[in-house]
Order: C-alpha cells, then structure tokens, then sequence
C-alpha cells in the first residue's frame, strides 16, 4: 500500500550527499506539485503560511501524483528525471509578494497558501554550486541538445571514416586504362596496402596490374 510519507522520506535521503556538500545540517525540505495557472506566466506552486513564516531557505523537489481511475493517490514521480533539487530563499515579504489561497485540510482545518512562481527559485546542482532558475533551465536545454548531438558528432570525429560504404563500394566497378590517373581522393585502404606490400590485393584491376609491373621491374 502506498504510504505517500514514507515515499517523502526516501525522497529526503536521496538529496543527503547535496545536503553535505552545502553544508546544511538540518535542512528544511518539501516535496511540491508544479502546475500552470491562468494569468501567470510559467509554472507556480504552492507553500503553506505555516512554512513560509518559518523564515527559513526551503529545499524543495518537485513530483507529479500518480492516481487511479477513482482519483486515488497511488504514488508519487519525480517531475525531473534528473531528481533536481530547488531552494526558494527565506522572504519575509511573501505576505505582500505572493497570491493567497485559503482552504481547509482533510482534518476540516483551514489554511492559508501562497503561490509561488518557480522562476523565483534556485537550482542546487549536485557538486553544490547553485543556479537560477532561468540559468538551469538554459543549462538544461543544452544538455538535452548535445545529447541529441552526440551520436552525429561522434560520426563525424571518427578516426577513419567508413571506406567500404563512402569508397570501396563506389569505385568497385571503376577501370582505368594504365596510360591514364585516378585522383588520390579515390585511394583506398585495399589500394594503399597494394602500393605499400606490392601485392595485388586492390579491388581495382589496373592498380594490381600497376603493382605487378612495377615489382617486376624490381
């Protein structure tokens, strides 16, 4: 059965090493839901009065609820698949800055939640080094890009190119009278070793035959 504190705990420990690295030893962590609302630009979420008002940095990762066709909370999914770690910095004026929404728990209790922009909050990396939100979502972008890039980029960096698809096989069928030159874009690994072992082992039959002139002449 899904136990959705538990989940939130395991959520916690998986940041601890980030903790350390900032030096942070009781820190004041939350998941949140991200969503877009009408009139406001980006993703926002939600932080109760209760957590605001402690005047401390809040870390926060952000996870999406998986439900059922009853809209039963069945679980609980990372919203990064990066697991990215967010702070939104102590601001005593949150009362004056932020939207409120009041409502009432499942107990029947009411309170009071403040819509935050995410654009508002820090990204910590995992060597500890922070970033704004536009600077990480930039960061994010390129990182997607020359992911994508990689394998063409690999391709073209090769230290030798494929000879058999981009040579052999266009020059398979090619002759050459003796009297007449080829360029020497058209030379091929079968046609170096040819010259270099004098041995006919080229796939063009005027090279081997040139080979073997010019060994006999030896």
């Amino acid at each position: 059965m899904f136990n959705r504190k538990e989940k939130e705990r395991e959520i916690f420990s998986d940041h601890l090493n980030k903790f350390r690295k900032l030096g942070v030893l009781d820190p004041f962590f939350v998941v949140k839901t991200a969503f877009f609302q009408k009139g406001k630009h980006g993703k926002q979420f939600q932080l109760f009065e209760s957590e605001l008002k402690r005047g401390e940095d809040i870390y926060i990762e952000f996870i999406d609820i998986v439900r059922d066709d009853q809209n039963k909370e069945q679980g609980i999914v990372p919203t990064f698949p990066e697991r990215q770690l967010f702070k939104h910095k102590a601001n005593p004026y949150y009362a004056e800055e932020y939207e409120v929404k009041g409502g009432t728990n499942a107990k029947g209790e009411p309170y009071s939640a403040y819509v935050v922009p995410l654009s508002e909050l820090v990204a910590v990396m995992n060597d500890g080094t922070e970033l704004t939100f536009s600077q990480f979502e930039k960061k994010r972008t390129e990182d997607a890009e020359e992911k994508l890039a990689l394998p063409k980029l690999q391709t073209s960096l090769s230290a030798f190119p494929d000879f058999e698809d981009e040579y052999l096989k266009k020059n398979s069928s090619l002759t050459l009278d003796l009297n007449e030159d080829a360029p020497i874009t058209d030379l091929t690994i079968k046609d170096f070793a040819a010259i270099m072992l004098m041995k006919p082992v080229s796939n063009k039959d005027w090279l081997n035959e040139l080979v073997m002139s010019a060994k006999t002449e030896l």
